[in-house]
């Protein structure tokens, strides 16, 4: 009788301690899957914001406007074209002024018809990665309003933020 409980304790303490290692194991792997713990809890911030645009509006325009908004997209982006869908549906209900441009990632001509729209006038610029490398773009969508003195005061992967600081027409 107690060689069965002593056998009882033992496969507990067994089941106890492997328990315990596999909790230690898989909250070591979640440490290298989600951020740096020096990171939970901070707000990431782009690196360029509220700093120079590191290209002049008018060379990559080649207009000039107060504001600008950068959307930056790719063609293999799933997310880019309902994001600026959405993006155009506020613009128009909140009747937003605010000038912007779609900077296609490895666009061509045929990938214009995904942004297609008639009454709004979207300027389609075809980028390369060089571009989206000098504004330090790592996701798509990206949303970056730069101001009239060519600094940057919103970076952010989606538009939210943005519609409190555009005037109304």
């Amino acid at each position: 009788m107690n060689s069965i409980l002593l056998l009882q304790v033992t496969l507990i303490l067994c089941s106890l301690l492997l328990t315990i290692g596999i909790i230690i194991y898989l909250k070591r792997q979640m440490e290298l899957i989600v951020l740096p713990i020096q990171h939970a809890g901070q707000k990431l911030v782009h690196p360029l914001l509220e700093k120079p645009s590191p290209i002049r509006m008018n060379d990559l325009l080649e207009a000039s406007h107060k504001q600008q908004l950068l959307i930056f997209t790719d063609t293999a982006c799933p997310h880019c074209i309902p994001s600026f869908e959405q993006f155009l549906e506020t613009k128009k209900q909140r009747q937003l002024d605010i000038s912007f441009s779609v900077l296609l990632k490895n666009g061509q001509e045929k990938d214009r018809e995904l942004y297609r729209d008639n009454q709004t006038n979207i300027r389609m610029i075809s980028v390369d990665e060089q571009m989206t490398n000098v504004f330090q773009i790592e996701e798509f969508p990206y949303y970056i309003m730069v101001e009239e003195d060519e600094t940057i005061s919103y970076a952010a992967p989606f538009p939210d933020g943005l519609y409190s600081r555009i005037p109304a027409k």
